[in-house]
């Protein structure tokens, strides 16, 4: 035992049994980079939606005019679909590529709204 080891010098079994217990408690809370990677932090996920420009129900006009509504249908639109908030909205035609190869099919004059989950 650490304790019996040191009966002429008391005062080092006071510092040796705190470090072991520190060492101890370090080495349990130690992880592998696996398991960092596990619990890092998950980035959200993005799900992009094309509205046709033929829609019937006029959300196109908020949506590429630039007007104050285009946040708040745009939003809506998310929502109704499960989603958080739109992280972007706008005509298909301005649209440069930058969403991937997973990109939906449509026509220039159709809207996407790229939502967050």
């Amino acid at each position: 035992m650490l304790l019996s080891c040191n009966q002429n010098n008391p005062s080092l079994g006071r510092i040796i049994v705190p470090l072991a217990a520190g060492l101890l408690i370090l080495s349990t809370l130690a992880r592998s980079p696996a398991q960092a990677e596990e619990n890092a932090p998950v980035k959200p996920q993005t799900t992009t939606y094309v509205i046709s420009a033929n829609e019937g129900y006029g959300v196109i006009d908020c949506l590429v005019d630039g007007v104050e509504c285009g946040r708040v249908v745009a939003d809506s639109w998310c929502e109704a679909h499960g989603q958080s908030v739109a992280t972007a909205f706008g005509l298909a035609s301005d649209v440069t590529g930058s969403i991937g190869e997973a990109a939906p099919k449509h026509r220039a004059d159709d809207v996407l709204v790229t939502c967050r989950d």
